[in-house]
């Protein structure tokens, strides 16, 4: 009897996991172009790195430059919005890199695409505060 007991509770566990995951992608939403000017233009935005564990804080200025401090560095570049709704950044004289912008519940995330075309999560965007913050 134990081992029946035991084998159903491992089917139900394994049932509820499969829900779980299933549950971590509803809900993500891609946002517009509308929608990321209205969150970034005219702010100091804190984000953090997925990957390198890295916090950085970008000002967004309303002519498409940005002013960033990272690793208590300062540097600088500019932004935009592209034809496809994706927020681009392009930081001292490099080209510019184009990403999509999600939001998922009440976190927002930039997208990029892995090594296999699928989309993976690389920036989380902590905060937004009104005007520039930073003084460089």
């Amino acid at each position: 009897m134990c081992y029946i007991k035991r084998i159903g509770v491992l089917l139900v566990g394994l049932a509820l996991s499969g829900c779980q995951v299933k549950q971590e992608t509803v809900g993500t939403e891609k946002l517009s172009a509308d929608e990321i000017v209205g969150l970034f233009e005219g702010k100091t935005v804190e984000s953090f790195n997925l990957i390198s564990g890295s916090t950085s804080f970008t000002y967004y200025h309303p002519d498409g430059r940005v002013m960033q401090e990272r690793y208590w560095e300062k540097r600088k570049g500019a932004w935009k919005i592209n034809e496809k709704g994706e927020m681009c950044l392009a930081m001292e004289g490099k080209p510019f890199s184009c990403r999509s912008i999600y939001r998922e519940g009440i976190k927002l995330y930039k997208f990029r695409l892995d090594t296999e075309g699928q989309p993976e999560k690389i920036i989380r965007y902590r905060q937004f505060i009104d005007g520039r913050v930073l003084d460089n």
